[in-house]
């Protein structure tokens, strides 16, 4: 695969993408104008996969959900005592 080097013209960051997708891109660092400087080559593996693992502490979620499902359960209790007065 082909690839080439562009040098951004607001930060001059330099930027390398494949040559078959190149056009229309802008900097990965700021978002500017990069124009082409020359054929580049890759070095080492390209990365195809990559797994993220994250830890997400729901205790506060979990306390809601149960302050959630008590009050479900209240409504519905009260909600019953309601229609059964209706029907005597």
């Amino acid at each position: 695969m082909e690839y080439k080097a562009f040098r951004c013209l607001d930060c001059k960051v330099i930027s390398v993408f494949s040559a078959s997708v190149s056009d229309g891109m802008s900097c990965l660092d700021c978002g500017g104008f990069i124009t082409p400087l020359v054929n580049a080559k890759v070095h080492g593996e390209k990365i195809s996969k990559m797994t993220i693992n994250v830890e997400v502490n729901t205790k506060q979620l979990d306390k809601a959900l149960k302050k959630a499902e008590k009050l479900a359960k209240a409504v519905a209790d009260l909600n019953m005592e309601i229609n059964n007065l209706g029907s005597e």
